[in-house]
């Protein structure tokens, strides 16, 4: 499916064509929003909720891993035409992209990790992944900071002492509490980075694939499905 805002001259929807495969991509190594199975196959809260839009809006959904900060860029190419994992709803970001209904909200406290007696982020030098709200954080107040592509880059780098901070959405992530046990790694400092809940984007101009997302999570957000399937993940 083509981006309508990479079409000159494209009129203000597109036509959904149910034969027509629909690529949606996400990052997938943050239990439980989506993450890799054992046979690797994306698996998780945000793949329950898309697999599901897809089945009430009749798309031909085909699912594609990549790299956070390649998700909206991709969305907006045509590469991609609809994104998620945990995304973020901010002003920033739509100028970039159109979302859907939020879905799933969050409480914006976020947290730095370092090893005690770390400085503040003041004076640190903190990693961060690169494309997420965070790095847009650390932008905006004018710190020191170094982006990694990955999150694996971003703990290696603070493991290693590249850096004396990382930022990032660990405070509710299981999957990496032993891995900071074992470095000697704690949650230090908070910042709230506020944003309008988590969301999926297409691209900006492609109302029909918006509308029907929407009508998908309104008709789930109504009969209970939603919240059936956040309980399962997150409760």
């Amino acid at each position: 499916m083509a981006c309508a805002g990479a079409i000159a001259g494209a009129v203000a929807s597109l036509v959904l064509a149910a034969s027509e495969p629909v690529i949606v991509a996400t990052e997938a190594p943050f239990p439980s929003y989506t993450f890799l199975s054992a046979d690797g196959t994306i698996t998780g809260y945000e793949r329950d909720v898309m697999d599901e839009v897809c089945q009430r809006a009749a798309l031909d959904c085909t699912w594609t891993n990549t790299t956070f900060d390649q998700l909206i860029p991709g969305v907006m190419s045509g590469e991609y035409d609809i994104v998620l994992g945990g995304m973020a709803v901010t002003e920033e970001r739509r100028r970039l992209v159109s979302f859907t209904d939020p879905y799933y909200q969050t409480d914006g406290q976020e947290w730095y990790i370092g090893r005690p007696g770390a400085p503040a982020p003041e004076r640190a030098h903190t990693a961060v992944q690169s494309g997420t709200v965070h790095e847009a954080h650390l932008r905006k107040l004018g710190l020191r900071y170094t982006s990694y592509r990955t999150e694996p880059e971003v703990l290696e780098a603070l493991r290693s002492g590249s850096v004396d901070l990382a930022l990032g959405p660990f405070e509710t992530r299981d999957d990496i509490t032993a891995y900071l046990d074992a470095n000697g790694i704690d949650f230090l400092y908070s910042d709230l980075i506020p944003d309008e809940g988590v969301a999926m984007a297409v691209c900006i101009g492609n109302t029909a694939l918006l509308d029907s997302l929407n009508a998908a999570l309104d008709a789930m957000r109504s009969d209970g499905t939603l919240q059936q399937i956040e309980t399962r993940w997150f409760q």
